[in-house]
């Protein structure tokens, strides 16, 4: 599976595994720590969701709002390409 081999320049490096050379970095005074993969499903989606809940990190009913939403939608690489992108120019 193809994965990301070098750093965008000027990141730094925070967290690593056997598997995946670049897990999480920081650019700036942002941090990124994502591994998209193409089997991501909306039940991985929604027990995220339900983690976050769990936590008390987010209000219940927006997160179950959220859940709706997402039932009805396809996953869309191209809008997860430009929130990447976004986030490297600190635009979010």
């Amino acid at each position: 599976m193809p994965q990301g081999r070098e750093l965008p320049p000027k990141a730094h490096l925070i967290a690593s595994s056997e598997m995946t050379a670049i897990e999480m970095f920081n650019y700036g005074d942002h941090i990124f720590c994502i591994q998209g993969h193409p089997e991501f499903t909306h039940d991985i989606l929604f027990h995220f969701i339900d983690r976050i809940i769990t936590r008390n990190l987010v209000q219940e009913a927006f997160a179950l709002d959220a859940k709706d939403k997402a039932a009805l939608l396809k996953p869309d690489k191209d809008n997860l390409k430009t929130l990447c992108v976004n986030f490297l120019k600190g635009r979010l």
